[in-house]
């Protein structure tokens, strides 16, 4: 929603062999309450890192309460239709903790997969709670909620310098909302439906989809990046049946998949799209 994944992306694009490619960026966020237009805030900063880099840039911004109120018709655009470039246009999908939030309305996740696999990805790539807040017990989803929650803020207290304590505040409250919700609520309101790596990868192989495999490529550079951000050393980072998970200690917290429609084979590197993810999550 900020932003902050795509610089890595643009930055290795400008250093490709042969000279980058132009990169069309369509952003999808909510209606700020304060009216504010928080997407346009997001593709002028990228505007002009793109300019900075001699990277060629086109950015939207899509404004949706869901996203299963877009359809695929807001997704084209005159510039991929009408280019005089001989190249093809390739597609990534990226989504980081939204599809979750789907599983509240029926139909809804269905929808929007849909939707993805109309625009013949290359890649889609997935960041979401490795968690299963989704049963229909209340008791199954406060005891997985007490035990996921605890994981996070010890690694919040863990993780954090004295300089990252605004950083903090502000994560406690937001995974304060997060836990009220998974809690507190039922039915339609309750959005924050997380499950685990193995549920979605029920959900997407029975929508048309089968996994990419990010490989060791991946593996290392998600090290890499933890290694320099991290701030503590209770940070781990694993591969699982070819996803990374992102935990602390022996608790998977997030986990990153990557996909693409059955059936269509491609080159697109698995591992640029869990650089992505990865940045996004941290």
């Amino acid at each position: 929603k900020q932003g902050m994944q795509w610089p890595a992306l643009m930055q290795a694009l400008a250093l490709r062999p042969g000279g980058p490619p132009s990169f069309r960026l369509t952003g999808i966020g909510p209606p700020q309450p304060d009216n504010t237009d928080a997407l346009h805030q997001v593709g002028w900063k990228l505007a002009q890192l793109a300019d900075t880099i001699h990277v060629e840039f086109e950015y939207r911004g899509l404004v949706a309460n869901s996203l299963a109120d877009l359809e695929p018709y807001m997704f084209e655009s005159p510039s991929s239709t009408n280019s005089g470039s001989d190249e093809p246009e390739v597609v990534a999908v990226n989504s980081v903790f939204e599809l979750h939030r789907l599983l509240a309305r029926p139909g809804a996740l269905e929808k929007v997969l849909a939707t993805v696999r109309t625009m013949k990805p290359r890649i889609v790539a997935i960041v979401e709670q490795e968690a299963n807040h989704n049963a229909g017990s209340f008791m199954e989803r406060f005891t997985e909620a007490l035990h996921f929650y605890s994981t996070m803020f010890d690694s919040l207290e863990g993780g954090n310098s004295a300089e990252g304590q605004q950083d903090q505040v502000m994560s406690e409250l937001y995974l304060g909302r997060q836990i009220c919700n998974v809690v507190a609520c039922e039915g339609a309101e309750r959005t924050e439906r997380h499950e685990t790596l193995s549920q979605w990868r029920g959900r997407m192989e029975g929508t048309g989809f089968e996994p990419v495999h990010l490989g060791s490529n991946a593996f290392k550079q998600a090290s890499m990046l933890l290694a320099l951000f991290s701030g503590g050393e209770g940070y781990r980072v694993e591969e699982k049946e070819g996803c990374l998970t992102l935990g602390w200690h022996t608790r998977p917290l997030i986990a990153t998949s990557a996909w693409r429609v059955a059936g269509c084979g491609g080159s697109f590197s698995a591992a640029a799209a869990a650089a992505v993810s990865a940045s996004d999550a941290r």
